[in-house]
């Protein structure tokens, strides 16, 4: 017997050096998934991921996916074919779909995880985002502080305007006025007076860069792009694809669109037409009088960017339901957080190294990383405490800087958490989205945080509910995407046709639309 203890304790030695040997020398093997952009070059390759692999002791054999995710993932979740740590790789219907494929992480970050703990009391958003409607979490976010209020701008051709002894547009007539000029007057100077095309745009309900943002001209403030048109007025959710304001902004667009103020081409063009219309033609002359975009390089390009200013709100004076304060659309947290960046499979053997790992990324130097590049490679340079530059891409790379940004890292489809305090000066893309932006301050100011700021992607639902939301929305959305193009280019009077409309549209489920969507508001803010 004392024989026996002895050996059984001479055991227990042995497998205690063992783990304290892997603890200090050996690295953890975790296997790991990144969905990434088509641009981004292998994680392999990014100095400051292996950089926090080696800090966090761990070795991680990675999987990368560049296209086809959404096809591909529901076989390999269904068949529980997961890594230990996916990164891009997950939606909120995931977890209740797979239900004990992924770690519920509460406590684990409250015990291995102090930079995402840090996040979650100093942006509570972030941890409403985390969590499902029972209060559980699944994935961790992001929040990027840095990016501006709002995503779209409408930009206008101030060369045009000079060219043709004009002021920028400040109302709804004056743009049409504006327009018509473009229209009737060569106003690229190039001896084509057809050429010109005055107004473009990409998108409808919820697209950043659609003339839907038009509708804060007629008062309704959108959040975050206002997705399927809903929005938040005097605590209360409408949709404004059923407003009477938005039945006077199709009237407005449809009668610039009769007088071929509007590219005609427009409903049908994909985004990669729309991006090349606004880069001018082979002569490099512009073709695009006013358009949306996200900044001037990236819209316009490099020869013609400088010809562009950003224009806009516009005061209704052509309606009954005219506003003196006109609206800009309000996007800051819909372009600083998302959702769902990192999850870990409920089979990881080390959860504790895994989370460790994980929380590298929130570190306020790592997430600087994430987003623009590695210090060690010459992406970002270290100019003091907490203080960071975003370096313009070599000559040798012929690219500019929001490409090159998605070459190198994970950019926007990264977990991290960048410090409002953190001080970044930033390459010439983002300080010039950052100064354009400057136009709609006054107008975004304007925004009741209480009564009227909608952050859809942070309502909570129960899966009866999401299953609601998803089939009666799908009705919705058939009803009006029928519709406004029709009454956009005239095939249809939208005053002959509008009572119906409304009816077909409230029939498709509008109401218990709305009803699912006051109380997921409701709960969110009592929170």
């Amino acid at each position: 017997m004392k024989r026996a203890f002895t050996i059984l304790m001479a055991l227990v030695l042995v497998l205690c050096s063992m783990s304290f040997a892997s603890a200090e020398g050996e690295k953890v093997k975790l296997t790991g998934l990144f969905i990434a952009h088509p641009l981004t070059k292998s994680v392999y390759d990014m100095k400051w991921l292996m950089e926090i692999e080696e800090a966090a002791g761990v070795e991680i054999e990675w999987e990368e996916i560049y296209t086809d995710w959404n096809q591909i993932k529901t076989t390999r979740f269904a068949a529980g074919d997961i890594p230990d740590i996916l990164i891009n790789a997950t939606g909120d219907s995931d977890y209740s779909t797979y239900d004990g494929l992924f770690a519920e992480l509460t406590d684990a970050i409250a015990e291995y995880c102090p930079n995402i703990t840090t996040m979650f009391e100093e942006e509570p958003d972030t941890l409403a985002l985390s969590k499902t409607y029972e209060g559980k979490i699944y994935a961790t976010p992001k929040f990027q502080g840095k990016w501006p209020d709002c995503n779209g701008v409408m930009f206008i051709n101030k060369v045009w305007l000079d060219n043709l002894g004009l002021e920028a547009p400040k109302t709804l007539s004056e743009l049409k006025n504006v327009l018509i000029a473009f229209r009737d007057n060569d106003a690229n100077g190039n001896g084509d007076p057809k050429d010109e095309v005055p107004m473009d745009f990409n998108g409808w309900f919820g697209g950043a860069y659609s003339l839907t943002n038009m509708i804060g001209s007629w008062g309704i403030q959108l959040v975050n792009w206002g997705s399927d048109a809903y929005f938040a007025e005097d605590g209360t959710i409408k949709n404004y694809a059923v407003d009477e304001r938005y039945k006077a902004m199709m009237a407005y667009l449809a009668d610039l669109y009769a007088e071929h103020l509007i590219n005609e081409n427009a409903i049908t063009n994909d985004y990669s037409m729309f991006q090349s219309l606004s880069r001018g033609d082979a002569n490099g002359n512009a073709l695009v009088g006013v358009v949306l975009g996200w900044e001037e390089t990236d819209k316009f390009g490099p020869v013609l960017y400088d010809q562009y200013i950003p224009v806009g709100p516009f005061t209704d004076d052509i309606d009954d339901l005219a506003t003196s304060e006109p609206r800009w659309t309000y996007d800051f947290s819909g372009l600083n957080m998302s959702s769902n960046r990192v999850a870990v499979s409920a089979k990881c053997a080390n959860l504790p190294a895994a989370m460790k790992f994980i929380d590298k990324f929130y570190d306020p130097e790592v997430s600087v990383q994430v987003l623009f590049g590695s210090i060690s490679e010459g992406n970002v340079s270290k100019v003091g405490d907490n203080h960071y530059k975003v370096e313009d891409p070599p000559a040798e790379a012929n690219t500019d800087n929001g490409t090159w940004k998605w070459t190198s890292t994970f950019a926007d489809n990264g977990p991290m958490y960048i410090r409002r305090a953190t001080q970044i000066d930033m390459a010439k893309d983002m300080a010039f989205a950052l100064a354009e932006r400057e136009q709609y301050k006054e107008a975004i100011a304007r925004v009741d945080m209480d009564k009227e700021y909608y952050p859809q992607f942070l309502m909570k639902y129960t899966v009866e509910d999401q299953n609601t939301l998803a089939t009666k929305q799908a009705a919705i959305t058939n009803v009006t995407d029928s519709w406004w193009g029709i009454w956009l280019t005239g095939e249809a009077e939208i005053e002959d046709t509008w009572e119906d409309y409304v009816a077909d549209v409230k029939a498709a489920g509008l109401v218990d639309v709305l009803a699912i969507r006051q109380a997921a508001d409701d709960a969110w803010k009592a929170q």
